[in-house]
């Protein structure tokens, strides 16, 4: 009885693989295309229109990427060089608005979805397509990622784009797919590291879980990303590859292991990122395994959902881990449970997420809006933008002393006040500094703009506190200004500004 099963389970999962030598022909989709695009393009102009009211001030990490696309290159001290890319070329078209900064990622994350559906139609049926595509459109943490400029929508993205071209590269014996998945592997990784996982995952499925491996076709995959990618591994190696020692030190466990708290933390806030119903049906479709086991495509869909879920696990165990670093995951998750759901018939479901998206992203606008222009009258807490309020009074000062003062630089021992301020006011590498006493780049304002010994230059020395102590190390310096900033009713920043000129040196 037992041989008899296993030789059945052979036979029907060398039915449900993909058809080698033809091209696939797919069912017709029926209304789930144009469907699809009506959602996808109306929840972008809704985002569109929100992001139009910048109902908050920039972020760090926007800012940064808004500097670094200033001086292009290959490489940064803490990121590969795609986003900043496409930063300077949408703000030398749009202008240096927030709208302008913000505008990749809306884009990004629809047509993310989009492929998701392109996906789901030929790894099964438009209804599931639609279902995944619109499911992870409306995940809670989707919603937040598209109102905020950051590298994780670029690059999933192209893990959706990956993931297509691998389910077209495993249909055909062709090799032009294989070609596209390694160029588009390679671009990922040139907008995050994290797009190493879909390699990984890829690999595991090959050699795990496909019914045949292509050897062929993987080398020139791999041949085809490390080409794309070698301009920045070259950068990493003529600057100490900074890059890659930035990331190993995220994973830094710094304070022991064994974090049982915080490990929790993070699963719980998976349920956030893509949602209570989605994230339950992906456990719930990876724990009945014998429903889909003989499905070819949920087999792949899987291992790039679990590899990278349970690596983040992991490293928020033994380190920490950020609740939007296993956001990738859920490309192959919104398919995973998109499909488990419409053949479980669970149409109720799968309305629920959209529901809880709905209302989450409702209330994310509200609270957005409710604390525009007035949050110095509210409280911290309720704010999700809390840490983004100060960035816009501070430099609105500092940029404005500048002037009265007539410097030419400004400098700072925070790199992110001084990324902001390089937003708000065009300001060019060249017009910063940051005080960098032990001399070891430890980001990327230290790595070209520290603080030189001999400097002659006016400057503006902008800090929280210890000005005086640091304005010690000048030939001349001047108290310009101090006090504090409220951001809220419960919340200030202090601030201390000097005028300076001839740095003595550290």
């Amino acid at each position: 009885m037992a041989r008899t099963a296993q030789t059945k389970n052979r036979r029907n999962a060398r039915r449900a693989a993909p058809a080698k030598g033809r091209r696939k022909r797919l069912a017709p989709a029926g209304p789930w295309a144009a469907l699809t695009l009506v959602v996808l393009l109306a929840v972008l102009a809704l985002r569109l229109a929100v992001i139009a009211l910048e109902p908050f001030p920039v972020h760090f990490d926007e800012a940064q990427y808004w500097a670094y696309g200033q001086a292009l290159d290959w490489g940064y001290f803490s990121k590969p060089p795609l986003v900043a890319w496409l930063v300077r070329a949408v703000t030398e078209v749009g202008g240096d608005s927030l709208f302008a900064l913000r505008l990749v990622s809306p884009l990004a994350h629809a047509l993310t979805a989009w492929l998701i559906f392109l996906t789901g139609r030929r790894l099964w049926d438009g209804r599931s397509g639609f279902w995944a595509a619109a499911g992870y459109t409306a995940a809670p943490g989707v919603g937040l990622s598209a109102m905020i400029l950051s590298s994780d929508p670029v690059m999933m993205a192209f893990w959706a784009a990956a993931l297509y071209a691998m389910v077209r590269a495993a249909e055909s014996e062709g090799r032009l797919w294989w070609g596209v998945l390694g160029v588009l592997i390679g671009a990922g990784l040139l907008a995050k590291y994290t797009m190493l996982a879909f390699a990984l995952g890829a690999l595991g499925y090959g050699l795990f879980a496909a019914r045949e491996r292509n050897w062929a076709g993987t080398a020139i995959a791999a041949a085809a990303a490390l080409l794309v990618v070698s301009p920045n591994l070259f950068w990493n190696a003529a600057n100490g590859f900074v890059t890659l020692a930035h990331v190993a030190g995220d994973a830094d466990p710094g304070r022991g292991y064994f974090h049982l708290v915080e490990a929790a933390e993070f699963v719980g806030a998976q349920f956030a990122v893509i949602g209570p119903v989605f994230m339950a049906a992906i456990l719930l479709a990876l724990k009945n395994r014998s429903a889909w086991r003989d499905d070819w495509g949920m087999r792949l869909v899987a291992w790039q959902t679990v590899p990278l879920l349970a690596a983040m696990t992991g490293l928020a165990l033994v380190t920490r881990a950020q609740a939007n670093w296993a956001a990738p995951a859920y490309i192959g998750g919104a398919l995973l449970a998109a499909r488990w759901l419409v053949t479980a018939g669970g149409a109720p479901a799968l309305r629920a997420q959209l529901g809880v998206g709905i209302a989450a992203s409702l209330a994310l606008w509200t609270v957005a809006g409710l604390y525009a222009g007035q949050a110095e009258e509210l409280t911290i807490r309720l704010d999700p933008f809390r840490q983004m309020r100060i960035s816009q009074p501070y430099c609105e000062l500092v940029l404005g002393t500048m002037d009265e003062e007539g410097s030419e630089v400004l400098l700072s021992d925070n790199r992110r006040r001084l990324s902001e301020c390089m937003f708000y006011g065009g300001l060019g590498w060249d017009a910063v500094a940051i005080w960098n006493p032990d001399g070891r780049p430890g980001n990327h304002h230290e790595l070209v703009a520290a603080l030189r010994p001999g400097d002659q230059r006016q400057m503006l020395l902008v800090v929280e506190r210890g000005a005086a102590a640091l304005a010690h190390h000048f030939e001349a310096a001047r108290e310009v200004d101090s006090g504090f900033l409220e951001t809220h009713v419960d919340r200030s920043v202090a601030f201390s500004i000097w005028a300076v000129r001839g740095f003595k040196g550290y």
